[in-house]
């Protein structure tokens, strides 16, 4: 191979192919590739071919074994009494070996086509590799490709030079997929295969939703708006807790925007009813909102469990049709929530309950404790806690004092 050649392969090389740009890996790429060639010209298991390549000449040295013979037939393997005395001296006998520099003149022409078919095979594989180690860093990325093949394997998805694929327990059951169409999903993660990787997607995993509803909303974008937690039934429904970094911003009113449009093309792109609700660190006041749109009238926690305990009749509503709305909010708090009627009578064991000051101070005063995210007092709370709730001057406030302290006492006797 002659210098400008040479010097014409890589710079085409690092050109054309996306990623590989190091002139070492492309030379000793090609030096594999002649190695394996010119030692399966010569025959399988022999060693007996060494190729060196200076990258700063532009030039490629071959040196073969060949054995001495008086008639040669085949030059890479052979070489004439002649030419081997005027290599190696006059010593030199008919059978012996000696190392002998190789022209690329003498190379015939399908051990060239050998060697570029390999060595463009392994810079191919070399970019695939490449690409898919650049797809491992947008792991939760959304991506959209064009949907090659649809079978019971799944759904087979071109990324350009990259293939995905979406698998059937990745799916949305309702979803229809046709060839020629194009597809958003995430990528979920990058399987090693015999070939090459091959990059995985999703459509019903939470962070799906998470990173299509952060593409839609500009105050998730910009930090004024974070999503805290999401819980997803795939197809059917999700429930998204968000909470806001500037109190001037109400984060529920910023993702849904007016009458709900901001999410309305996400809706329908995914086919799923989408929720949002607000976050809080206190974990009753959480599961109240996660549970909407029932609205329980007592939260408590009962070891590992929250009970919510709502008007029979709005037991339903809490459950949601097969289980998926005290399903979803239970995902979403991170803990089992348990739905009871208040036929049931269930009251905390520790604490004084808001139904226990309701039905002593009024229903009014239970629903403003309500309101302010109070269900249970666990120890007798700071006057000026009850002070902050509207229509509770301070005799009254002293006498709900006086209430939970009865109440706390009288509970811990009973143990």
């Amino acid at each position: 191979m002659r210098a400008f050649e040479f010097r014409e392969l890589i710079n085409g090389i690092k050109q054309q192919r996306k990623g590989i740009k190091d002139d070492s890996f492309i030379l000793e790429t090609l030096r594999d590739s002649m190695l394996l060639a010119l030692r399966k010209r010569r025959g399988a298991g022999e060693d007996a071919v060494d190729v060196q390549i200076d990258p700063r000449e532009f030039k490629i040295t071959i040196k073969v074994k060949r054995v001495v013979k008086k008639d040669v037939f085949d030059p890479i393997k052979e070489i004439s009494i002649e030419k081997a005395k005027q290599i190696a001296g006059d010593d030199v006998k008919e059978g012996m070996e000696i190392w002998t520099e190789l022209s690329p003149s003498e190379i015939d022409r399908s051990t060239v086509y050998k060697i570029m078919n390999v060595f463009y095979q392994r810079i191919k594989e070399a970019e695939k590799r490449y690409l898919y180690r650049d797809f491992e860093n947008r792991i939760g990325d959304i991506i959209t490709g064009t949907i090659q093949k649809v079978d019971k394997t799944g759904v087979y998805v071109s990324l350009g030079k990259a293939e995905a694929l979406l698998p059937p327990d990745e799916q949305i059951k309702k979803d229809k997929y046709r060839q020629g169409g194009e597809i958003t999903a995430m990528i979920l993660r990058v399987n090693e295969s015999k070939r090459y990787p091959l990059v995985i997607l999703t459509r019903t995993h939470p962070d799906f939703v998470r990173k299509m509803v952060e593409k839609e909303i500009p105050e998730i974008l910009d930090g004024a708006v974070e999503i805290k937690a999401v819980a997803r039934i795939p197809g059917e429904r999700s429930k998204i807790a968000v909470a806001s970094k500037n109190p001037r911003i109400d984060p529920v009113g910023a993702c849904l925007g007016p009458k709900g449009t901001r999410l309305s093309r996400l809706i329908q792109e995914i086919g799923e009813k989408i929720e949002v609700i607000k976050w809080s660190p206190d974990i009753l006041e959480f599961a109240y909102n996660a549970l909407q749109p029932a609205r329980p009238i007592l939260l408590f926690e009962e070891g590992e469990k929250v009970i919510a305990v709502v008007k029979d009749e709005d037991i339903p509503q809490a459950k949601g049709e097969g289980g998926s709305n005290v399903i979803l909010a239970s995902k979403l708090v991170g803990k089992e929530i348990i739905v009871v009627g208040e036929s049931e009578g269930k009251l905390p064991e520790k604490g004084v309950s808001v139904l226990e000051i309701g039905e002593k101070f009024g229903k009014r005063i239970e629903e403003e404790l309500r309101k302010q995210g109070i269900f249970v007092f666990y120890e007798v709370p700071p006057l000026r806690k009850l002070l902050d709730i509207r229509g509770v001057g301070e005799k009254l406030a002293y006498e709900i004092l006086d209430f939970i302290e009865e109440k706390l006492e009288e509970k811990k006797n009973k143990k």
